[in-house]
C-alpha cells in the first residue's frame, strides 16, 4: 500500500502531483478572472496581456481587438457577415466568439488566439444580428 498525495486547485477542483504545479494553475485562474475583467471593461488583448500575460505571442491583426470588435466566420450558421464577437477568455488562453449569424438564433465556440477564425475583424459598429432574432434580444433572450 502506498500513501498519494495530490493538491486540489481551489478555483476548478483539478488535482495535481505537485504543490508547485497546483500553485502554478492557481495562478493562472488569477490571470485569468483579471483578464476577463479587462476584457470586460473594453481593453484590447495586447493591453490584456500585457498585464496578465496569457499568450505568447498576439497575431498583428487582434492587437487592437476589444470585446466590441466583431469577426466574419462564414462557415459558422453559413452567415458571411461580421456577427461573432469575444465574450469569455479560457484559462488555456482560448477566446469564446458567440452571435447571432443566423439559422437558430446564437452560437458560439471557443477559438485559439491564433485560429483562422479571428482573421476577419471589422469595427462595433458593424456587428450583424439576424433580424429575426432581434425582437428576441430586445426581449432578453
Amino acid at each position: 500500500m502506498r500513501k498519494i498525495i495530490q493538491y486540489k486547485c481551489d478555483y476548478c477542483g483539478d488535482c495535481f502531483d505537485s504543490d508547485k504545479t497546483c500553485q502554478t494553475h492557481e495562478e493562472m485562474h488569477k490571470r485569468v478572472i483579471r483578464a476577463r475583467q479587462m476584457l470586460e471593461n473594453g481593453c484590447t488583448l495586447s493591453q490584456i496581456n500585457k498585464e496578465c500575460n496569457i499568450w505568447r505571442r498576439i497575431p498583428e491583426n487582434l492587437k487592437d481587438v476589444t470585446k466590441d470588435h466583431c469577426f466574419t466566420i462564414s462557415y459558422w450558421q453559413c452567415c458571411d457577415k461580421p456577427a461573432y464577437q469575444i465574450i469569455d477568455i479560457d484559462i488555456n488562453g482560448r477566446l469564446y466568439l458567440s452571435g447571432c449569424g443566423s439559422w437558430v438564433g446564437y452560437y458560439g465556440a471557443w477559438v485559439s488566439i491564433d485560429s483562422n477564425n479571428l482573421r476577419y475583424v471589422h469595427d462595433s459598429g458593424k456587428l450583424f444580428v439576424d433580424p429575426r432574432y432581434k425582437q428576441r434580444l430586445k426581449e432578453g433572450w
